[in-house]
């Protein structure tokens, strides 16, 4: 089976935990137990809300590397696009 490099793209990631992230997470466990390569990008957690802080890049278990990049983050710590989509679209 050929191998891939996947990059995993969500507006929530661990430190917050909930189905979304726990989703995220199992994919990339299961994905590097078939021998791919996963990174994880989101946004940075700032203090704030998620009253934690999350920047730069992390390696968790498997080996797994996740981005967590310096967006601004609006409300509840979601970043604009995800508050955009819910927008009607007329």
């Amino acid at each position: 089976m050929k191998k891939h490099r996947v990059a995993l793209v969500c507006d929530f990631f661990y430190p917050r935990l909930g189905g979304v992230e726990m989703h995220i997470w199992s994919l990339a466990q299961e994905l590097v137990k078939l021998g791919h390569k996963i990174i994880i990008i989101t946004h940075a957690y700032p203090n704030g809300p998620c009253k934690t802080t999350r920047a730069g890049v992390r390696y968790l278990p498997g080996p797994i590397k996740v981005y967590y990049c310096p967006i601004k983050v609006m409300v509840d710590c979601d970043i604009f696009p995800t508050l955009s989509i819910d927008l009607p679209l007329f």
